[in-house]
């Protein structure tokens, strides 16, 4: 499966609460632009990831699409080991990120 996660700009954003797991409630307003990263998830012998294209700091398996698979997997136990790739053609930190890569993987 192959996937395309366009790039938005954020015209408003306000953080409304931290939460336990360490990650945060947020109210946003944002325009979408036509660029994007693609990423492509197949059938594997494990979970893994393979990042082409702009560099993403961290390791492999801080990777938030390794996180958010994981995280899935803990409530859908039959899920079988995957591996992303990601032609990653937005620059990590430059305000441009992806919306929510994973929920279109799963759309």
């Amino acid at each position: 499966m192959i996937r395309f996660s366009n790039c938005k700009i954020n015209i408003g954003l306000y953080i409304t609460a931290k939460r336990p797991d360490g990650y945060h409630n947020l109210e946003t307003v944002f325009f979408p632009l036509p660029f994007y990263d693609v990423i492509e998830l197949i059938d594997a012998p494990q979970t893994g990831i393979t990042v082409v294209g702009q560099s993403i700091p961290g390791s492999a398996e801080n990777n938030i699409i390794i996180k958010a698979w994981n995280l899935l997997k803990k409530d859908f136990h039959a899920l079988p080991p995957v591996h992303f790739y990601l032609l990653k053609n937005l620059p990590a930190g430059a305000g441009l990120e992806p919306e929510a890569p994973m929920a279109l993987i799963l759309y």
